[in-house]
């Protein structure tokens, strides 16, 4: 039974990381905002886009593969709750931090090259569900 929650846990854990939008763009030009996650973006402008984001936001998604893997770990009781918990905040945190530092940078006709991003913590609220309730199921099961 432990070995079947872990798979639930890991399965969730990858279902999070592609599929839960992880924040909300503000566009400071002229443009539509919108709620990104790894695989699908969404915008009033064009509606739904699946698979764009894969290129154009990269550099935000790899931090959320490493706490992916460390998930992992702590399913497999190789890293402290501790951790998961600073991984989590810092997971948060990049993504506004990267945008804010490229918003700085316009180009040659004056406009920002990115957009602003408030982070949408689904990931670390799971992050947290992870931490708290696993060991308590673990210790039921």
């Amino acid at each position: 039974m432990k070995k079947f929650i872990k798979i639930i846990l890991g399965v969730f854990s990858i279902f999070i990381v592609l599929f839960a939008p992880y924040g909300y763009h503000i566009h400071l030009n002229p443009g539509p905002n919108s709620i990104v996650a790894m695989i699908w973006e969404y915008s009033t402008y064009y509606s739904f886009r699946y698979f764009s984001p894969l290129g154009y936001y990269i550099e935000f998604y790899i931090f959320r593969i490493v706490v992916l893997y460390y998930i992992f770990r702590f399913l497999l009781e190789k890293t402290s709750k501790k951790r998961m918990i600073i991984l989590g905040i810092i997971n948060e945190i990049i993504p506004l931090i990267l945008s804010i530092l490229g918003a700085l940078i316009v180009n040659s006709e004056g406009e920002y090259l990115r957009a602003i991003i408030i982070s949408i913590p689904i990931l670390f609220l799971f992050d947290l569900f992870v931490v708290y309730i696993y060991p308590k199921l673990n210790n039921i099961v």
